[in-house]
């Protein structure tokens, strides 16, 4: 299903459009996709005094179908302190994916001031540098299209950090107003690549896991990622990524790797 959104709604199903696939099997979704979706289900949570969500952790037990999906939220325990939320993902009676998310309250503290900081921009951003171009005929997926990305610098060296800067161009669900943190989730997946030095064509590089810690909410369209990304020989790797807004660091990404070749290799057709 294509449309103007990566998500619609239809009763209590939540159907993905073509913007929602990701890169390494078109009937599936990316994991940007996958994660934005989870946060705005646990967004849904009241909570008993003012919180908000200080770390989400999502795990995608298997690869998300391009299909609809329903969704179940529950709190797990709650206080006036802290809350934690469970949410689901799943196909029928298969649970495709799922999250936790800690929620902490949030009031003014008396004499804190003196110890909180400003935040250090990112030094490369995104104004003054031309969004990608993608050809039609090029094999990048719909999640990946339905963005603007700047990449200052390209793909980094092993070990080197790299930065993407991205922003959604159209609704994250049909109809809705997207949170700051779905922006940030919906953007955070892009760590493990903003940092890996392997070759796309060659290799898939599949996180199974994202873990978000966030220090503030962010503003604006724009997230950045300033992520690196380190291998095993054993076919597994770890991705690290700093997140920002215009103003400064926002949070920070954490993922698991699996990688492996490719059984055919990719290469992008041209005109």
């Amino acid at each position: 299903m294509s449309g103007e959104a990566v998500f619609f709604l239809e009763g209590d199903w939540i159907v993905p459009t073509s913007f929602a696939e990701g890169p390494w099997n078109p009937e599936a979704q990316h994991g940007g996709a996958v994660a934005g979706l989870l946060t705005r289900m646990v967004e849904s949570c009241d909570t008993p005094v003012p919180m908000r969500v200080a770390r989400i952790s999502i795990d995608m037990l298997r690869e998300v179908p391009m299909r609809p999906l329903q969704a179940n939220v529950r709190v797990v325990r709650t206080g006036k302190r802290i809350q934690l939320v469970d949410a689901a993902l799943s196909e029928g009676e298969r649970e495709v994916a799922r999250a936790t998310a800690l929620f902490v309250r949030t009031e003014r503290v008396e004499g804190l001031d003196r110890w909180l900081r400003e935040p250090e921009p990112l030094g490369v951003l995104p104004e003054g540098h031309a969004p990608l171009e993608f050809r039609e005929s090029w094999p990048v997926p719909g999640y990946v299209r339905a963005m603007d990305f700047v990449w200052p610098g390209g793909a980094p060296s092993p070990g080197e950090v790299g930065v993407i800067w991205s922003r959604l161009r159209v609704p994250f669900v049909a109809g809705e107003k997207m949170s700051p943190l779905v922006r940030l989730a919906a953007a955070a997946d892009f760590a493990s690549g903003a940092g890996s030095a392997l070759d796309f064509q060659r290799f898939v590089s599949i996180n199974p896991d994202l873990t978000l810690h966030i220090e503030r909410e962010p503003a604006g369209e724009w997230v950045g990622v300033a992520g690196r990304t380190d291998f095993c020989a054993d076919g597994t790797g770890q991705s690290i990524g700093d997140l920002y807004d215009l103003r400064g660091r926002v949070g920070r990404a954490q993922a698991s790797l699996y990688v492996a070749p490719r059984a055919v290799p990719r290469s992008p057709s041209r005109d």
